[in-house]
C-alpha cells in the first residue's frame, strides 16, 4: 500500500527540524566527514527492489513512490512507506528538470523508521553499467 501522506508527514516532521534534536554525535561527525556536498530537495519519485540478499521479506511493490530529500553526486536519501536492509540494491526514478527522468541504480547504506509507515533511507549510488 503506498502511503503518500505517510511520507509527507514525514517530511514535514524532518522539515521542522525536530529529528535533528535527537541526533546521535557520531552522525554530526559522519556529515563533517561527506565526500561531497548534500542539496536539499522534496521531489517526488519511483523506487524498484532489485537485489535483497536475505532477511527482509521481498514484497516491495515494485515503482514504490519515494520523496527524495537530499541530493549529492555520490548519493540520495529518501523517504519510502518500505523498510530497507543494509545492502539492498535499488533502482531510483527521479525527475530531471528539462530532460527525461533519470534511473540510477543505489545501494542502501542506512534505513530507519521516520514515522507511522515511513522510513528514510540513505543509499550511494553504483557505478553505470
Amino acid at each position: 500500500m503506498h502511503d503518500m501522506k505517510a511520507l509527507q508527514r514525514a517530511l514535514d516532521y524532518a522539515a521542522l527540524g525536530l529529528r535533528h534534536a535527537t541526533r546521535p554525535k557520531k552522525w554530526t561527525k559522519a556529515l563533517e566527514r561527506r565526500r561531497a556536498m548534500r542539496y536539499r530537495l522534496q521531489s517526488e519519485g519511483t523506487g524498484t527492489l532489485v537485489y535483497r540478499e536475505e532477511g527482509l521479506p521481498l514484497n516491495i511493490a515494485p515503482d514504490f513512490p519515494i520523496i527524495a530529500v537530499n541530493l549529492s553526486r555520490t548519493g540520495v536519501a529518501f523517504l519510502a512507506n518500505y523498510e530497507f536492509k543494509t545492502g539492498d540494491i535499488i533502482e531510483l526514478t527521479l525527475p530531471s528538470p528539462g530532460e527525461k527522468p533519470k534511473r540510477l541504480k543505489a545501494k542502501v547504506v542506512r534505513s530507519r523508521r521516520a514515522g507511522l509507515r515511513a522510513h528514510e533511507v540513505g543509499a550511494e549510488f553504483l557505478p553505470a553499467e
